[in-house]
């Protein structure tokens, strides 16, 4: 039975030429210093592609998420307790509903104004409705 050696040998071959192309006294620098700049542009192409990768579903969810925020934070600062109690979410295609149960239809429109300030022609739909009251009574308004 024979020992196979070639390939390892081969090996070694290629790795000692590639060292002596890269070791060279007089070129090695230059050709170091493209490879390393090759590397960079490959890099950042890369990290080009990859930022790229699903940008429009991001900056759909970004702005929608963005306007979530906005919207939650102006309800809680307008109505206070039952600003709290007011729910800002997310759909798909970057829609924004607004649902919660407030005191009184004065409220309503107070939250109503808000989101349509804040809207910026964005279409968000408002389901703010009126609590009963607790005691089985007429709401107030």
């Amino acid at each position: 039975m024979k020992k196979r050696t070639g390939g390892i040998l081969g090996l070694g071959a290629v790795a000692a030429g590639v060292a002596a192309f890269f070791l060279h006294p007089r070129k090695g620098r230059e050709r170091r210093e493209a490879v390393r700049r090759g590397g960079e542009r490959l890099a950042q192409r890369g990290a080009g592609v990859t930022a790229l990768m699903g940008t429009r579903r991001r900056q759909e969810g970004g702005a929608a998420a963005d306007l979530r925020a906005r919207i939650t934070a102006a309800l809680r600062e307008e109505l206070g307790p039952d600003g709290l109690a007011l729910q800002v979410t997310t759909g798909e295609g970057g829609s924004v509903t607004v649902r919660g149960e407030v005191g009184s239809l004065e409220q309503i429109s107070r939250a109503s104004e808000v989101i349509e300030s804040l809207s910026g022609g964005a279409e968000i739909d408002n389901l703010i409705r009126l609590r009963a009251p607790a005691g089985g009574g007429a709401p107030t308004g």
